[in-house]
């Protein structure tokens, strides 16, 4: 199974990775099924890059199944927990750190990304993977209660509709080593 990240989650528009390189990609790994983990079933319709994943499904003849949840849940637990617990000095400067790092990584890989290879490389993977390990030891609780438990839900979602080998997942491009790393709880 590929996790490839998405054009749109990218914030920037990268030359060498647009949408026709992406349908391109998905193409050649001739999917049967092509799980979007940006947007829920119910925000499909609305959800401006709709009629990318429908040409998507048409031209690669695989099922396009929106596979995300609504976040809504995970930025009130993310609002309340900074509301409860960052009135300390320490803590805010323990969050202006991480934003600042937030930052750099973000100002680095947007120097970086040139194409499909840098964009989907293990250097992209490792430095949100850094990131996240990084803010979950300052902030474990926020980290497993909004990032690990959003992921984890949307790993269920993909569950149910049963992944193959051939399945491709569509992620943000900060979520890609998130999902690349659990691939293997797709199969329990």
């Amino acid at each position: 199974m590929e996790v490839l990240s998405s054009v749109a989650s990218l914030g920037i528009s990268v030359r060498g990775y647009d949408e026709g390189v992406l349908l391109e990609l998905i193409r050649q790994l001739n999917p049967d099924r092509i799980f979007i983990t940006e947007i829920s079933e119910a925000e499909y319709k609305n959800f401006t890059e709709s009629d990318f994943y429908s040409s998507l499904g048409k031209a690669t003849g695989a099922s396009i199944i929106p596979s995300g949840v609504d976040g809504k849940q995970f930025d009130k637990f993310r609002e309340e927990y900074i509301e409860a617990n960052l009135n300390s000095p320490e803590l805010s400067i323990k969050k202006n750190m991480l934003d600042l790092i937030n930052d750099t990584i973000y100002n680095y890989l947007t120097q970086y990304w040139k194409g499909p290879e840098t964009i989907n490389s293990e250097v992209t993977d490792s430095l949100y993977r850094a990131k996240h390990k990084l803010f979950s030891s300052v902030f474990f609780e926020l980290e497993n209660g909004s990032w690990d438990e959003m992921h984890r839900t949307i790993l269920d979602e993909i569950k149910k509709g049963k992944p193959t080998d051939r399945s491709v997942i569509i992620s943000t491009v900060e979520s890609r080593y998130w999902f690349k790393d659990h691939l293997n709880l797709l199969k329990e």
